[in-house]
Order: C-alpha cells, then sequence, then structure tokens
C-alpha cells in the first residue's frame, strides 16, 4: 500500500517536472520564429522607404517571386536587387572591382542594405539597437553562430575640386548574408548590440548644442528647412542628427515633419511639402535625443500665380475645339474680311461673269 502511494505519487511528480520543463521550454521560444520575405519587405517599406519618400523621393520595393529578390526602384529604375530563400536573405557583388566610380555608384545600394538590416532586427524585437560599429569586427564566417555574414573592402579617396580639397572612405561591401531566424539574430544582438542613442561617445556634448535654423527656396506649397549645429569633426563621415517641427501659430502645438531625422553638419535641406500657399508656419529644429530647441523659425510661402491674363492690350482669343489651340479673334476676322473682298473683286473682273 505504501509502495503503491509512493509509486503513484513519483509519477505525478514527475509528470509536474515534465509539464514544467516543457511550460518553461515554450516560454524560451515563444519569440523565437523564422520571418518571411514578405514581413522584411513591409517592415522595410515602412521604415525605409516611406521616410525616404516623405523627403522628395519616390522609391519603392517589391518581392519578385519568379527570380526570388527584393527589389528596389526609383520611379521606374530598379536601384538596387537582393536575392533570398526561406532562410536569408542575400547580396553577392563579390566580383566588383572597388574603385571611386563604382562607390558612388552603389551608394543606394548600400543605404537600402542598411534599411533592410535595421527591418530584420526591428521584426526580432531589437528596434531601440543597432550593430556596434566599433572596428575590428570579423563577420566573414559568423553566418552559422549569429546569422550574418559580410565581406567588404576598405577604400579611401580624396581629391580637389572648385578651389577645395575633398575626401571619403569607408568600407565597401562586396557580401552580405543575413538570417530570418530571429533565434541567430537574438545572439548577433547579445554579443554585438548596441543601443542606438547611446553608441556615439560624444552623444552628451551633442545632445546639450542648440540648433539653428534656416529657410531657402520658398514657393506656393513648400519650404526646404535647413538645421545647423555649431559643432566640428575632422572626421568626414560623421553625423549628426536633428528633428525639425513645424506649426500654424508661434506658441501652438508642433508638429514633426519627418520621422527621418535630418543630418545637420550637411548642406542637405530637408523639404516640407503640401503647404497652403500665402500661410505662415513656424517652425523649430531639436537634435536627436537633445533638450534644447531652436529659436522659431517663421516663414510664409508665395502667393498663388495669378492664371487671369491681362486682355486690355491683347487680341482675344478663341479655342479651337479640335485641337486645342488658340487663335487672335480679331485677326482672324480681318483675314475673312480681306477674303471676301478679293473675292468680290475677282468675280466682277472675271471673264465667266462676263459671260
Amino acid at each position: 500500500m505504501i509502495k503503491s502511494c509512493f509509486y503513484q505519487g513519483s509519477k505525478k511528480v514527475i509528470g509536474l517536472f515534465l509539464i514544467g520543463i516543457i511550460f518553461f521550454s515554450s516560454i524560451s521560444s515563444v519569440y523565437a520564429k523564422i520571418l518571411t520575405i514578405n514581413e522584411v519587405n513591409n517592415e522595410f517599406k515602412t521604415s525605409f522607404i516611406d521616410e525616404f519618400n516623405k523627403l522628395g523621393s519616390n522609391l519603392s520595393s517589391s518581392v519578385d517571386t519568379t527570380n526570388k529578390t527584393l527589389d528596389v526602384y526609383s520611379d521606374s529604375e530598379k536601384i538596387a536587387s537582393f536575392k533570398y530563400t526561406d532562410e536569408y536573405i542575400e547580396y553577392d557583388n563579390r566580383s566588383a572591382v572597388v574603385s571611386q566610380e563604382t562607390v558612388n555608384n552603389d551608394i543606394s545600394t548600400m543605404l537600402c542594405l542598411s534599411g533592410i538590416i535595421q527591418s530584420i532586427l526591428k521584426l526580432s524585437g531589437y528596434e531601440d539597437k543597432t550593430i556596434s560599429d566599433e572596428e575590428n569586427i570579423d563577420f566573414t564566417n559568423t553566418y552559422d553562430t549569429y546569422g550574418i555574414q559580410m565581406e567588404t573592402e576598405h577604400y579611401e579617396y580624396s581629391g580637389n575640386e572648385d578651389g577645395g580639397t575633398w575626401s571619403m572612405s569607408g568600407e565597401y561591401i562586396k557580401y552580405f548574408k543575413m538570417s530570418f531566424d530571429t533565434d541567430k539574430i537574438g545572439a548577433l544582438m547579445d554579443k554585438y548590440g548596441v543601443d542606438a542613442s547611446t553608441q556615439d561617445p560624444n552623444k552628451e556634448i551633442i545632445a546639450s548644442l542648440t540648433p539653428t535654423l534656416e529657410a531657402k527656396e520658398i514657393t506656393e506649397n513648400s519650404v526646404t528647412l535647413y538645421p545647423h549645429i555649431p559643432y566640428t569633426n575632422t572626421d568626414p563621415d560623421y553625423k549628426v542628427y536633428c528633428y525639425i517641427y513645424r506649426s500654424t501659430s508661434e506658441n501652438g502645438t508642433y508638429e514633426k515633419i519627418s520621422d527621418m531625422a535630418v543630418n545637420c553638419l550637411d548642406e542637405v535641406g530637408v523639404v516640407d511639402d503640401e503647404l497652403n500657399s500665402n500661410t505662415t508656419y513656424y517652425y523649430k529644429a531639436i537634435v536627436m535625443d537633445g533638450t534644447k530647441y531652436s529659436d522659431v523659425l517663421e516663414v510664409t510661402t508665395k502667393s498663388a500665380t495669378s492664371s487671369a491674363t491681362n486682355t486690355s492690350n491683347k487680341e482675344d482669343e478663341i479655342e479651337n475645339p479640335q485641337t486645342g489651340a488658340f487663335f487672335p479673334t480679331m485677326t482672324v476676322l480681318i483675314m475673312m474680311i480681306v477674303s471676301i473682298i478679293a473675292l468680290v473683286y475677282a468675280r466682277k473682273k472675271s471673264v465667266f461673269r462676263k459671260i
């Protein structure tokens, strides 16, 4: 009897133990999944394509299931293409010879790759993290462990132009492969992931800066805005980002004109369009993660150009309903009168008239 009770109790404990193992195993893998190419493309559109289009681009992306590619277009021109399988997305450019020309031509591809990486990280639950840009990280043979593989070639170019000097340097991506397995992405971020907002060692200094804001190219329905900060860095590739906000009244509610921040250290502006003509708007800028806004900038769009034509010194015009062409009515009328007079005169002189 005692033995039987012990046996039954042991079975119950073992059963609970097994249930516990299954339960905790399910918890540990509840977030693990294999992403699909459509999920990646949809996130890529939302977090990358749409943000660039807010700055005046006309980008789009689509999945070609026949050729197994994710393609990126600017208008109707294909500017980047990436192979994919059910397990990963891939870019193979190992046959390319690195030169200043190929580097310039592939800037759009590098930007798209950056957007794809961020999209996969976000879908894997790492929205606020990025891969560390520390030197000496070798991703040549890390796919099986961390779900990423990358082969690059360093480049540096410089020269003189328009009386000044310029230089550019970086890593040219010759091969890229990233897994859709979120378990591998998790291992990658545990090893090489950093908080995007704290990656810059000068973050505290930059966050305390007060930007200035300038408006140029003011039209009837758009304004181009240029934020600047009083900060210099010897690295030409160094970037500091600002957000720009707009309101219809100086002390009103300000809304961010774009979720994509603009670099405050270059001369590239951000276009705020779809505005009303002859309307005053108020703008201010702030460094990403900063605490100090710029002074409010007041901008008034231009008045709409009048389409009315001053006809006091012009002949009246009529439109040919078939061709859409316009003809001066006074000139036509004079020509008709002259033609009639000439015809009557000719008939009086005609030999047939005499008969």
